[in-house]
């Protein structure tokens, strides 16, 4: 079963595929679309709008950092609602029945076969696309920084407790590059509230783009977290993404002197 035709939006992008820069970007949830097979996932359009369509204002970031840095960015071209790459195949957060309060029609009791149409599809070209650009820079002896971006919602339905942290940093067993990238940035911003390991921690087993193409390659990595309502707007995303990227810059320079 082929999921998308030509008139579907491609899996994934790769943004300066070909650049040696020391950093390599990817988005999980950088999209919203859903494929024309199915039927907005029986949906209003109005859901897909929300942060459990996709990470709002996350790929103005993603862009405007690959921008500066001059470096690859592989963004993902579909809700993950539609399939979660940055959930383990076949776990229950893969393609979620309900996300934060919401049913989602065309996940429930999903078959065997129109699952994996979905990772056929969805999952794999996008995860074949960052191992294939890690596989060649390294093949070359290059170590690029791994740093997967993402951005959360300022409180969740399921549970409406704000959250205070403004950009978060996520690790698990990377912990030392993400020490560092913290006192760096509360050296640059001391009045921003961080998070270490908020509003979620980096060592939870869900997680799948950071273990597999970062940890299981002993590449350092980095997991950012930007409140949805900080980036939602053009100038907030520019904002955050400066604010980061002042700090990432800082961060290669002092990994580039050891």
């Amino acid at each position: 079963m082929t999921l998308l035709t030509d008139t579907d939006p491609p899996a994934f992008e790769v943004v300066n595929p070909d650049s040696t820069a020391p950093v390599v970007f990817v988005s999980d949830h950088n999209a919203n679309a859903v494929p024309a097979a199915l039927k907005a996932l029986g949906l209003p359009e109005r859901e897909l709008a929300r942060h459990i369509g996709y990470d709002i204002g996350i790929d103005r970031v993603a862009r405007r950092l690959a921008d500066r840095f001059s470096a690859p960015l592989v963004v993902s071209g579909y809700s993950r609602l539609a399939c979660d790459v940055n959930r383990v195949p076949f776990s229950a957060g893969s393609m979620p029945e309900i996300s934060d309060g919401t049913p989602v029609p065309a996940n429930q009791g999903l078959a065997q076969a129109d699952r994996q149409a979905r990772y056929d599809a969805l999952f794999h070209p996008y995860h074949d696309a960052i191992a294939a650009l890690l596989d060649r820079r390294m093949a070359g002896g290059e170590r690029p920084l791994f740093v997967a971006l993402h951005s959360f919602t300022p409180a969740l339905v399921s549970a409406p407790a704000e959250r205070p942290w403004e950009i978060g940093f996520l690790w698990d067993e990377d912990s030392a590059t993400s020490a560092l990238a913290m006192r760096i940035f509360r050296s640059l911003f001391p009045d921003v509230c961080v998070g270490d390991n908020q509003p979620y921690s980096g060592a939870t087993p869900e997680g799948y783009s950071i273990p597999v193409h970062a940890e299981r390659r002993g590449l350092k990595n980095l997991c950012l977290e930007f409140r949805q309502d900080l980036i939602a707007d053009p100038a907030g995303g520019d904002l955050w993404a400066d604010r980061f990227g002042d700090a990432l810059a800082e961060l290669l320079r002092t990994a580039g002197k050891g």
